[in-house]
């Protein structure tokens, strides 16, 4: 139904697994240990690494969690290299390399309809649209293992308990996932941020968490990712506007497409402008920004406690009534276009069944 926001924690995962290479950069480790890689990273952040401590429960640690825990000398680097983090994978080459192909000649297919002039379908259009949201998907996670089966499990000689009492302060509070939750506690994500205001729990219920829940919403922050991603969202609204002349069976679902065309591009503008800004504001990226314009970074900085406040307030009350009418004109609008592409197949121009005459682009002589 919204493969672009698939693609924005495809892109918010690849995000997270660079920042995880540039924190280990850090680490002061022999020569003979191997590289810290986007492939650990991403390992490490799908609940790849087991911390055992002694005398407790075991639990999953994502990369923020390990360079902790390995800065500290409570578990050591691990030996894992790049390939055999890859060798968990259950990614077939083969079948990716045979998906692109597919998709790819699927591409050359439109372009060559489109260059000769003959009809293209609504159905044709949103797989396009698709695809498009695919291949990024397909370019994000291509260092991600797949389906990964089996952990790897990380001993430390102390015991949670040791180890909170030694954090000090910073770990006094109540963990909800794990009890490195001080560290890093996976937010903002939909088990920590929306079930609790919508006062309903699901997923695991046991703590600490025995796997990650995958759920972590993408914080890509202002940099080039964020520009690229929407970009390409705003592509795969605007693929649909394609369709504004296409033959439809009757002029009121030309009108309705048109419509939905229009709102799902509007809605995800919107969403885009208002998740800028709040998750600027939360960060208080605003303000430095400012500061900085004025020649005085230092004041532009938020302390600590302000940076808590904000993020418990993750989902702002104006946030809510702006997104709400904003996800319902989307959803919607999104469901018609989704219906309208099989519902237009029953009468379809003359056109739609010829072929494409590769011979016409050879040049004759």
């Amino acid at each position: 139904m919204a493969p672009e926001f698939v693609l924005a924690f495809a892109t918010g995962q690849k995000v997270e697994a660079r920042r995880s290479v540039e924190l280990f950069k850090d680490l002061d480790l022999p020569d003979h240990c191997p590289k810290w890689t986007i492939r650990h990273a991403f390992y490490a952040n799908m609940g790849g690494f087991v911390l055992q401590p002694r005398e407790s429960a075991s639990f999953p640690v994502n990369s923020k969690q390990l360079h902790w825990l390995i800065q500290r000398r409570y578990v050591d680097y691990p030996t894992m290299t790049a390939e055999e983090v890859w060798d968990k994978s259950k990614a077939d080459g083969f079948q990716k390399s045979l998906t692109c192909l597919q998709t790819g000649w699927f591409i050359i297919q439109i372009i060559g309809r489109a260059a000769q002039r003959i009809p293209i379908t609504t159905l044709e259009i949103t797989t396009l649209s698709f695809v498009l949201c695919t291949l990024v998907m397909f370019y994000q996670w291509a260092n991600k293992p797949l389906d990964v089966q089996s952990s790897t499990i990380l001993a430390s000689h102390k015991t949670m308990a040791e180890i909170l009492l030694e954090a000090g302060t910073a770990a006094r509070d109540p963990y909800k996932q794990t009890p490195l939750d001080f560290i890093d506690n996976q937010s903002p994500s939909w088990l920590t941020e929306v079930q609790p205001h919508l006062q309903f729990r699901t997923g695991p219920r046991m703590r600490p968490l025995p796997r990650f829940t995958n759920d972590r919403f993408p914080v890509i922050g202002a940099g080039p990712d964020a520009v690229a991603l929407f970009l390409f969202t705003m592509a795969y609204c605007g693929l649909h506007f394609v369709a504004w002349d296409f033959s439809f069976p009757t002029p009121l679902e030309r009108t309705l497409w048109r419509a939905a065309s229009i709102a799902i591009g509007g809605c995800a503008f919107i969403f885009w402008v208002c998740e800028t800004y709040q998750d600027g504001h939360r960060l208080g990226r605003w303000e430095r920004w400012y500061a900085q314009w004025r020649g005085d970074g230092r004041n532009g900085r938020i302390n600590t406690m302000e940076k808590r406040r904000r993020n418990r307030r993750f989902v702002p009350v104006w946030e809510v009534i702006v997104m709400s009418p904003v996800t319902l004109i989307y959803t919607v609008a999104r469901t018609y276009i989704v219906v309208e592409v099989f519902l237009s197949q029953r009468s379809l121009a003359v056109g739609c069944f010829d072929t494409v005459q590769w011979s016409e682009f050879i040049p004759h002589f």
